[in-house]
Order: C-alpha cells, then sequence, then structure tokens
C-alpha cells in the first residue's frame, strides 16, 4: 500500500513540474540548459477607461512576477498615452512592453494576455515566446469630471494576486 501511495505522490510531482504546452522540436532541441516558463503572477492590476467625453487614453498598471525562471523576472508593466505597440505588423492586437523587454501584454475584451520570452540566453535563428491569458475579475468605481484623470470607470483585480499558467509556447511573430 505504502508503494502505491509514493507512485501516485511521485507522478504528481512530475506532472507539476512539467508544463502545460508542447515544447516545439526546435526549442527542445537546443535549449538545454533552459528553464522554460510555467506560470507568472499578476500583482495589483489597474485599468481605467474614460468615458465617450473624456479624451484621455486607457490606462492599465500592473506587477509582474515569473519566478519559474532563472534569473526570476520581476517587473511593472503600463499602457498610457505614451505607450506604442511593439507587435509584430502581423498581429491583429497590440501589444505593450513592460519595464523588462522579456515580456509584454496585451488587452482585448476584458482578457489580459502576457508574453514572455523563452530560453532569452539561447542563440535560436527565431526566438520562442510563452503566452498565458487571464481573465482578471475587477472591482470598478466611477471617477467624476473634475479629477485629474476626469470622467471614467477605474477598475482594480480582486484579488490582488492572480496566479496564471502559460498554455503556449512558439516561435515569435517577428
Amino acid at each position: 500500500m505504502l508503494s502505491i501511495v509514493l507512485i501516485i505522490a511521485t507522478a504528481i510531482q512530475l506532472a507539476v513540474a512539467l508544463p502545460i504546452y508542447k515544447i516545439p522540436p526546435a526549442l527542445s532541441r537546443v535549449a538545454h540548459f533552459c528553464i522554460l516558463p510555467q506560470e507568472f503572477v499578476i500583482k495589483d492590476f489597474q485599468i481605467w477607461n474614460p468615458q465617450a467625453d473624456n479624451n484621455r487614453s486607457t490606462t492599465i498598471n500592473f506587477h509582474y512576477l515569473d519566478d519559474s525562471v532563472m534569473p526570476a523576472i520581476d517587473t511593472k508593466c503600463y499602457l498610457n498615452q505614451i505607450s506604442v505597440n511593439v507587435g509584430a505588423k502581423k498581429s491583429l492586437a497590440p501589444r505593450y512592453a513592460c519595464d523588462d523587454a522579456l515580456v509584454e501584454f496585451m488587452w482585448t475584451n476584458g482578457t489580459l494576455t502576457v508574453i514572455e520570452r523563452a530560453c532569452p540566453q539561447e542563440t535560436l535563428t527565431r526566438p520562442h515566446e510563452a503566452t498565458g491569458v487571464l481573465k482578471p475579475k475587477l472591482n470598478c468605481l466611477e471617477t467624476i469630471r473634475n479629477s485629474t484623470i476626469g470622467p471614467g470607470i477605474a477598475c482594480s483585480s480582486t484579488p490582488d494576486v492572480i496566479l496564471g499558467a502559460f498554455v503556449s509556447l512558439r516561435p515569435t511573430l517577428n
């Protein structure tokens, strides 16, 4: 009986250590010393959307952490009036850079997509990126016309800390 319990415990540990996505053959051949991204954490996600009569742009702020890779990534991400689309021209949704260039994000219809460069130290002809998707639950309040940002809707994630998993690993579009 004890041996069955040990076998099950070992199988569970192995399953937890494996990524959800399939590793592309091109990457698996060269990524001998690479720890592939598996999970990430989003902290303090905040978004503000202006009302129709407010000419300001949507703003997004959050903290991104991935300690499943070495070295760990700990960075701030944001979208504001001066943010530029850093995505490929072929991409349908705009991508925005985080302070750490290994991380980018997209915000589309209430869904946050995070993109992390996988194995940045590997020299591949075409780099790979891991993608994770979250739909944060938001707690929202109206901002008033005479506030510094003007009328709109300010939202923050609840809970403040959200755990996500990468679901795909593919070559970059650029």
